[in-house]
């Protein structure tokens, strides 16, 4: 995540501020595309356990992890049982990935008040992400290739207080429902998703 600072804002296209409390996900099929000429030769000895590399004909060489893994997006901690997530040390220009059991759940929450609702925005199991650089990142020993959700894009092309206050973003006592929106905000769940998939960015850590 960005702004992790707690609770990072997030805010739609017209100022209706939401507070994000949690932000989870899980994921499979973890594949890093080599960069920087690198091939599965350079790297088969840094390899940690459960990870191989592919060659296909001209294709670039491909790191690949099973999984499932599970991440906690505002700490960035991650774990498969007693497994960490580890890569070796290369460089690296893409990283395509699927959504395991559970897919992506963030829980934001809007304040009124004395009164709070929460939204939810997820993605479902089986969808696949994929983000690229134009220049290989490189990572050293002990650093690491990190995947950003851009919490700032996933409501910014939604006029969600205009919504609530025409009742076309439908609340109850403790939840406003994306997926029910109509008028101004129709299609509000599938906008967020669509966000939530696409806006993201691989950075390198030297540690």
């Amino acid at each position: 995540m960005t702004d992790p600072a707690s609770p990072p804002e997030i805010t739609s296209g017209d100022g209706l501020r939401f507070w994000l409390d949690t932000a989870v996900v899980s994921v499979a099929d973890i594949r890093l595309e080599l960069g920087g000429g690198l091939t599965c030769e350079d790297v088969k000895e840094e390899l940690p356990e459960g990870a191989g590399c592919v060659q296909s004909g001209d294709a670039p060489s491909t790191v690949t992890l099973a999984g499932p893994f599970f991440i906690d997006l505002d700490s960035g901690v991650s774990s498969q049982g007693e497994k960490e997530l580890r890569i070796p040390p290369g460089k690296y220009r893409r990283i395509d990935f699927v959504l395991w059991e559970g897919g992506f759940k963030a829980s934001t929450r809007l304040d009124r008040g004395s009164q709070s609702w929460t939204m939810k925005l997820t993605l479902p199991e089986g969808t696949a992400l994929g983000f690229e650089v134009p220049h290989a990142l490189a990572v050293e020993e002990g650093g690491s290739l990190r995947v950003t959700f851009r919490q700032s894009t996933w409501l910014k092309d939604l006029p969600l207080g205009a919504c609530l206050q025409s009742g076309d973003l439908p609340r109850t006592d403790s939840e406003v429902i994306l997926n029910a929106a109509t008028g101004q905000c129709q299609g509000a769940g599938d906008t967020v998703r669509e966000a939530l998939r696409t806006q993201g960015a691989l950075g390198a850590r030297p540690f």
